[in-house]
Parts: C-alpha cells; structure tokens; sequence
C-alpha cells in the first residue's frame, strides 16, 4: 500500500529534530517502509509550499512546488510504503500564505490515502516559542501586543493559535479520520521522545534508539525566553546579538538560580492566555472525540514556580548591564 503522511507541524514542536533525524537516517526508514525523500538541501520540505507561500529563495525547489508533487507521485504513488513529506509552514494560517490542501491532495491523489499529522502545544508555550524563533531573525513583535493579536484574532505571527481554526482549514481537504493531533508534552514524554512518537504514529516498527542522532537529537533549541527579552530591550530596534543573549542569561541565571523556570509574559498574561487556551482547547478535543477519543492538549501548573516577565527585578537589569559592560571591555 503506498500512503503519503503530511506532517504539518506546528512552529516550534520539535519539527527540525525530526526533519533533520528522518534525513540522516533516510536508508534505514526506507528498509521499514517509510520514505523521507532529500529534495533540496535542507532536511525539511518547507519548498513544497511555496506555490502558495512564499518563502526565502534558499528553500525554492529547482521544479517548483506543484511539479515536485507531481514527481514525487510519479516516483512513489505505487511503490509499497509511508511517503513522509514534513514541513510546518503547511500549517500557516496568514491568509496569502495558507496552503490549498484540496489542491495538494489532488496532485497526491494517485496514492491510496492521505492523511495530516500534526503536533499541538500549549499556547502559552508556542507563542513564547515563536517570540524567541522571531528574535533569532530580527527584532521581535512586543510580548503585549502578541497577546493582544492572539486574543483579538486568534493569530499572531501568521499562525493560527486557535488550533479550531486550523483544524477548520484541514476539514476542507481531509475527513476527520485522516487527521492525527498529536500533544507536544505528551511526545516528548514517549519514552523514545518525539521522534519515537512520530514512529510509533507512522507504524513502521521501527524505534528512535535506532535511528542514528544528529545534532544531539535537538535541533534549533531555542534560548531561555526572559534572558533574550531583556536581550531584546536593550537592543531595540536592531536585534539582539547572541552574545547580548548570553550575556543576559548569565545575569538571570545569577539572579534567579541555575533551575529557574522563565515566561515571557506577566502573570496577568499568562492567566489570560491559560483560560484562552483552555476553553478552545477543550472544544477541540469535543471535536475529536469520536476518532481521537483520548486526544488532550497538555495544560501547565498554573502555580508552577515560574520567573514572569512582570517578575524581573532591578538587581537583574543592573546584572545584564554588568555583564554586557565586561563582555564588551573583552
């Protein structure tokens, strides 16, 4: 039986680390059935949505989008095994960046299914997440008015934080049933971690512990959030230069203790955003229920020890610039 899985994402849900696993260990998935084609030269196959988003030159596909998926039917629709095509900007929501899936689904229709995989966070955790992606490429948008966007237009960023909403878009290429969430904490508690999840979900048989590791298993780590923040202040308007960075996570590493737990935003937001995330979170797994009966998006502690952002002292300012002085004196 040849099938196609799209694994969609979403941003920040450990989508690199399997790209860049399944890539290096591309033969040895191949022998259990599972093929994750190289089509250009990075892991991931962000190339494929560039017909309808358009990404920087350096993931463009030398045949374009459509007549790649075009080939890679013709290569693979009547091979036996699990086509993998992975890339997370499937799962944008900015409207002129949104994917036509009936219009994938249709140039993969010669294979016997389709289905979506696709990784869900909690949103206190996937904005901070996608603050800290933004800061590695410019200065990021201010934590207060992501929130505002998110609790205003269920977006920030062009992605969709109402996972309702994403799930919506799906529904018009896909039946319920051929759409797999998956919980982000609940994948990185697998006992082989989140690329052990995504085997398990794919059925080959085959477990992490055999795959050779690439980059420590953890590709594209992000930084602590309340350190590249205070990194971002300072530097305003250019961005923040790691060092800066670093210089700051020493500061709050001092100030705080080496285990201490850092958010992004005040605690106020943060209690906004739980109970945000909380009811749609809820509808969702209502909606899933008759095929994903035990499907829930993990919810945190909201009395967790954590250091907000309304949390930072002036004794941690005085650090950072302590620490930025000595670093630039060498």
């Amino acid at each position: 039986m040849a099938r196609v899985v799209l694994h969609i994402g979403t941003h920040k849900t450990a989508t690199t680390t399997i790209q860049d696993m399944f890539a290096h260990n591309a033969d040895l998935l191949r022998q259990h059935g599972v093929i994750y084609p190289r089509l250009s030269r990075v892991a991931g196959h962000h190339g494929l949505v560039m017909e309808w988003n358009k990404l920087p030159d350096m993931y463009a596909l030398p045949q374009g989008s459509i007549a790649t998926l075009k080939q890679l039917t013709r290569d693979y629709a009547h091979v036996p095994g699990t086509l993998v095509l992975s890339s997370e900007e499937f799962s944008r929501g900015k409207p002129g960046a949104q994917v036509d899936f009936r219009a994938v689904r249709e140039l993969l229709s010669d294979f016997e299914s389709v289905s979506v995989v696709c990784v869900l966070r909690e949103q206190w955790q996937f904005m901070q997440s996608i603050y800290l992606q933004a800061s590695k490429e410019r200065q990021p948008p201010k934590p207060s008015t992501m929130v505002d966007s998110v609790l205003k237009r269920d977006m920030t960023d062009g992605l969709w934080i109402d996972y309702n909403l994403l799930y919506d878009h799906l529904l018009s290429a896909f039946a319920p049933e051929e759409i797999t969430f998956l919980d982000f904490d609940a994948c990185r508690r697998h006992r082989d971690g989140v690329v052990g999840a995504m085997l398990d979900t794919l059925g080959c048989g085959l477990s992490a512990s055999s795959l050779q590791v690439v980059h420590d298993g953890l590709s594209n780590v992000s930084p602590l959030a309340l350190p590249t923040f205070a990194a971002c202040v300072i530097t305003e308007p250019d961005q923040a230069a790691p060092w800066v960075i670093d210089c700051a996570t020493g500061a709050f590493r001092i100030e705080y203790g080496e285990e201490a737990k850092s958010c992004l935003w005040t605690y106020p937001e943060f209690q906004q955003l739980f109970a945000y995330a909380k009811e749609r979170n809820g509808r969702l797994s209502e909606r899933r229920k008759a095929v994903q009966p035990e499907f829930r998006i993990s919810e945190s502690d909201p009395e967790e020890n954590r250091v907000y952002r309304d949390g930072l002292n002036t004794s941690f300012w005085i650090r950072c610039s302590r620490w930025i002085y000595r670093a630039r004196r060498g």
